[in-house]
């Protein structure tokens, strides 16, 4: 599908460059080739209006521009015609051509009728001025006029295709490089949808499974069978619990920064968490330890940032480890600065235990990722890390970890005061 998108994109993106590019060299090569025109007429209308033979422009000396085509390698002739029909040959010097040719050239120029053209069949320009006595005619040779303009065509169309190419490799490395984020969340979502399935499909198998037991005895009474409702009921509480954090997940992503902003007083809920919290270490044999400064206040959502307390608090009891400790901590740091209240607020959870694998760090919050790998045992889904970093950075918070064994396993937010 990707590849389809990012083909379709440099398709589009190049037929409109293409386009663009075509109209400019067309629009350019006709521009050319109208002031050529133009050049050739002002060059040979200067021959044709001369009154007299001896004030004919001289070729480089300044009365006509040599440079021009119609006066390349000296192919220009003036004739006069006479009322009947007699041809005076002016300038023949400068011209490579018979009396011939130029018979047939002036019988052409008299039956167009035209002051200015181009004969095709001999390759010549002229130019007509009525005399007195009749007419004068200027000829030049067209032949190199459009060697040059063919020269240019052929390079400009040369540049158009090699720009084409090197723009088509432009806009593939662009389109490569847009889409890698698009791709990145492609993926995510796939690696989303495949844990999810795989975390909802062994409640949904002891579920049905423990169902086909109780459908098969139905004789039975309940109590005879209460370990398989039991098992059910655990089950579909812990489906419940996931589809809640899912959809808490999903609601984290999409929340908007002044959605409920207020100001909270942080550490007073640090310190509430806390309290709530103490009875579940005491039950996994974890102390509890507090460090809050007081009066920390915080523009935020109340709502989100006891989440993302409870979330820390939760992971840290949890893999502390049998007689482990915890530490939960609030500190603000101020910075030098002309403004009031600048500054950065600190709240950390430290945890000892076992520490976590480096390469396991950067994965931390992913949705679903645990260090240990293990999908189907032990208590949580993965979810817990992700939806606190997303709430993080719903208050422009950043969030990190460190983890060794000798200061075990730190998780920092860092808030920036407003």
């Amino acid at each position: 599908m990707l590849i389809k998108l990012r083909r379709r994109f440099v398709a589009i993106s190049m037929s409109i460059i293409c386009a663009v590019l075509v109209f400019f060299y067309v629009f350019a090569s006709t521009v050319l080739f109208v002031t050529m025109t133009m050049d050739m007429q002002s060059v040979l209308m200067k021959f044709s209006s001369s009154s007299d033979i001896d004030m004919l422009p001289q070729i480089g000396e300044g009365d006509v521009d040599d440079s021009l085509f119609a006066l390349h390698s000296g192919n220009v002739c003036v004739v006069d015609v006479k009322e009947l029909g007699k041809i005076a040959i002016l300038d023949f010097s400068r011209a490579n051509m018979d009396e011939a040719i130029l018979s047939e050239a002036v019988t052409k120029v008299l039956k167009t009728g035209n002051d200015f053209g181009h004969i095709n069949e001999l390759n010549l320009f002229f130019s007509k001025t009525d005399i007195s006595y009749g007419s004068r005619i200027a000829f030049a040779d067209s032949t190199q006029y459009f060697e040059y303009l063919k020269v240019i065509l052929v390079d400009g169309t040369i540049l158009i295709v090699l720009a084409s190419l090197f723009l088509w490799c432009i806009m593939r490395f662009l389109a490569t490089m847009c889409l890698k984020p698009v791709e990145k969340a492609w993926e995510q979502q796939k690696n989303f949808i495949a844990d999810a399935s795989h975390e909802l499909k062994t409640p949904l198998t002891v579920i049905l499974t423990n169902s086909g037991i109780l459908k098969s005895h139905k004789d039975d009474v309940i109590n005879d069978r209460i370990q398989w409702v039991d098992s059910t009921y655990e089950e579909a509480t812990h489906m419940k619990e996931l589809v809640d954090k899912l959809l808490l997940l999903a609601k984290t992503e999409n929340m908007s920064k002044k959605n409920m902003f207020t100001d909270v007083d942080l550490s007073e809920l640090s310190m509430q968490l806390a309290l709530q919290y103490e009875p579940v270490a005491f039950e996994q044999g974890v102390m509890l330890y507090t460090d809050i400064d007081k009066n920390i206040r915080l523009n935020g959502d109340s709502v989100a940032l006891n989440q993302i307390i409870h979330i820390l608090l939760d992971n840290a009891i949890k893999y502390a480890g049998n007689e482990g400790e915890v530490t939960l901590s609030l500190k603000k740091r101020h910075s030098y600065s002309l403004k009031r209240n600048t500054g950065y607020i600190y709240l950390s959870t430290r945890n000892t235990g076992e520490p976590i694998p480096e390469e396991d760090i950067p994965h931390l919050f992913e949705r679903f990722y645990r260090s240990d790998k293990a999908r189907t045992s032990g208590s949580g889904y993965g979810l817990g890390l992700s939806i606190c970093k997303n709430l993080a950075s719903l208050h422009n918070a950043d969030i990190s970890v460190s983890s060794d064994k000798e200061n075990g396993t730190v998780f920092t937010v860092k808030f920036r005061m407003q």
